[in-house]
């Protein structure tokens, strides 16, 4: 079979890893490690590659580069094993390869993974300690990246906020997704630059699972009703009331950016406007509220024909301004998750805005950088510039990139009260066992303020958002024409379903009926009904359902079992006699029909 293709985006750093041969140790005395940092050097320059860090450790060597091209990536390897193998060759007294296999490639998304992949190398974040670089050292070997200036404007700055960074939790998830990407040679960022780059390239570029798809039988009626009602009960369970939101809505007043709109009439577009509404339509409403709704949200972006419908659930909480509510709201998501069996496969991301004067200072200090260089912007750059300038510095663009390098930073304008909101936040995080990461690049495209967060998938080619949200104090305050604090999120029911969808697991899924009772030939048809409405009086807490149809009987009986039923009951004949099926002890008796209930109830019980 031929080899794949190796995976090389120009523009992009990319993340190597080397070796040793049948897992023989790379270094065996202190004395290989400046040897090799000399050779690592000198293939560096003679092919023009840019070393942004690095990591040698006796089972292998980890390097971050940028390569102007693919053949100069390779030659760069290349040289490394002509100047390093024959050293350790003549050195240890032995002959042959060194390296293990091909090396292992992986391109990144400078915005989104520079830092972590940084932090993965020099902090050993792969369980292997060994020589490393840190940070901008050794001066002499280590070329910063524009998403390592960002960090700071003197090397001292970029240096703590680093340690910073090392400091805080971090995922295994992301951990084991760089691992994956690199094994693979995949692409490691995020969702809408991997489909960008597989359109234009042709190729699939995220991770896939090892062997073959698992066979699982969808079923997405049932699926989605056994969500809703998880989701339902971890409301319940923390006070939140349901709403009922319209599906029409009058137009523009609270209709937000991108909602459909036909007549002066709009298409839900938005939750958080309808509860907004509902609270201004009803003053004597308490502000000290907890809400939730659900159902299907409508959105026309620009320069778009097809209307877009996706299905959430959305929860907001008004008149609590501390960071109590932000952190009941991200711990029950997390609980809500862990319910689904989602514990190991979701990420949170967190960034921290400041109040809305911080914002609005930060956004006029980007615009009055960017606007003497508007000229070099694409259209649509210049109509980010006029809302939201803080997409031009997270931004994958080269152009974009080396402009940002000089651009003002959010974290510069943050007062001392926000700082401290957020690490109070974070601290209860850490002692509450949730795991986060910090984003810098996370903004919001509606008027949030304070905490804003999202909740990702962790999976190979699945890292949709799941859910997002925040504090938007100002944009309630304007709506209700008078100060209030809310917080809320929106959980996006299409991609986790999709994700629970992807990672079967038996009895994950609860059953949708308890008991499914059944004639054995059509004449018994109403015995079953009749002993189904006496058994519901019955059992009021139990699901019982009536299955009549004009199947055959093995075929019903699968049917009961596909449905998780508990029980089968099947009536056997005109005297009454009563199969009864426990499908969880795998037992089968016989009885009367007048003795149905009782033998019901005692299996229940045991």
């Amino acid at each position: 079979m031929a080899r794949k293709n190796r995976l090389f985006i120009p523009g992009m750093p990319h993340l190597a890893r080397l070796s040793g041969h049948n897992g023989e140790a790379l270094f065996r005395q202190r004395e290989d490690y400046p040897v090799f940092q000399r050779f690592l050097v000198q293939a560096a320059q003679r092919y023009g590659l840019s070393l942004h860090s690095w990591s040698l450790a006796p089972p292998r060597i980890l390097l971050l580069v940028s390569a102007p091209d693919k053949q100069a990536l390779s030659r760069f390897i290349q040289h490394l094993g002509r100047r390093y193998v024959p050293y350790y060759n003549q050195r240890y007294c032995r002959h042959g390869a060194l390296w293990g296999s091909r090396y292992q490639c992986s391109p990144l998304e400078p915005e989104a993974y520079f830092l972590a992949v940084k932090r993965f190398i020099e902090c050993g974040e792969d369980g292997v300690q060994g020589c490393h670089s840190d940070g901008d050292r050794p001066d002499d070997q280590i070329v910063a990246h524009p998403a390592w200036l960002r960090l700071g404007n003197s090397t001292a700055q970029r240096e703590a906020r680093f340690h910073d960074f090392c400091h805080l939790p971090i995922s295994p998830a992301l951990v084991a997704q760089i691992r994956r990407a690199l094994q693979q040679n995949c692409l490691l960022a995020t969702p809408d630059l991997s489909r960008k780059l597989e359109e234009r390239l042709a190729r699939l570029l995220h991770t896939r699972h090892s062997g073959r798809p698992r066979k699982v039988e969808s079923r997405p009626v049932e699926q989605w009703s056994w969500l809703e009602r998880q989701v339902e009960r971890s409301l319940r369970q923390c006070g939140y009331q349901q709403i009922r939101l319209a599906l029409l809505a009058r137009a523009p007043r609270f209709a937000p950016g991108g909602a459909a709109v036909r007549g002066g009439v709009a298409l839900r577009g938005d939750g958080t406007s309808g509860s907004l509404r509902l609270l201004a339509d009803n003053p004597r409403s308490p502000t000290l509220s907890r809400i939730w709704y659900a159902g299907a949200m409508f959105r026309q972006p620009a320069g778009e024909v097809p209307m877009q419908q996706d299905h959430q659930i959305g929860v907001e909480a008004f008149g609590m301004a501390g960071i109590d509510i932000e952190l009941e709201q991200l711990i029950m998501q997390w609980a809500f998750f862990q319910r689904l069996g989602l514990k190991g496969q979701v990420v949170l991301h967190l960034n921290m805005l400041g109040d809305t004067a911080t914002l609005s200072t930060f956004r006029q200090a980007l615009r009055d950088y960017y606007r003497p260089l508007a000229h070099l912007l694409a259209p649509e750059q210049r109509h980010w510039l006029a809302r939201h300038p803080e997409w031009l510095i997270h931004h994958n663009d080269i152009l974009l990139q080396r402009l940002a390098a000089r651009a003002p930073r959010l974290d510069d304008a943050l007062s001392s009260a926000s700082r401290q909101r957020y690490c109070t936040l974070q601290q209860a995080l850490d002692r509450a066992g949730l795991r986060w990461q910090h984003d810098g690049t996370l903004f919001p495209r509606n008027e949030y303020c304070q905490l804003v967060f999202e909740w990702r998938s962790a999976l190979p080619g699945a890292g949709q958002v799941l859910s997002r949200g925040g504090r938007y104090d100002a944009w309630a305050s304007r709506v209700l024409r008078q100060p209030v604090t809310a917080c809320g999120f929106a959980l996006l029911l299409e991609p986790v379903m999709a994700l629970v969808s992807q990672q079967p697991s038996p009895g994950r899924m609860p059953s949708q009926v308890d008991v499914v009772v059944m004639p054995g030939q059509p004449r018994g048809a109403e015995d079953a009904l009749l002993l189904g409405r006496r058994l519901r009086q019955q059992f009021s807490q139990l699901s019982i359902m009536n299955d009549c149809s004009r199947l055959p009987a093995v075929t019903r009986l699968k049917n009961a079992r596909r449905r998780g039923a508990r029980f089968i009951l099947v009536i056997e004949d005109d005297e009454g006699s009563v199969t009864l099926h426990d499908t969880h002890t795998q037992q089968c008796q016989t009885v009367s029909m007048a003795a149905v209930g009782e033998r019901l109830g005692q299996a229940m019980a045991s």
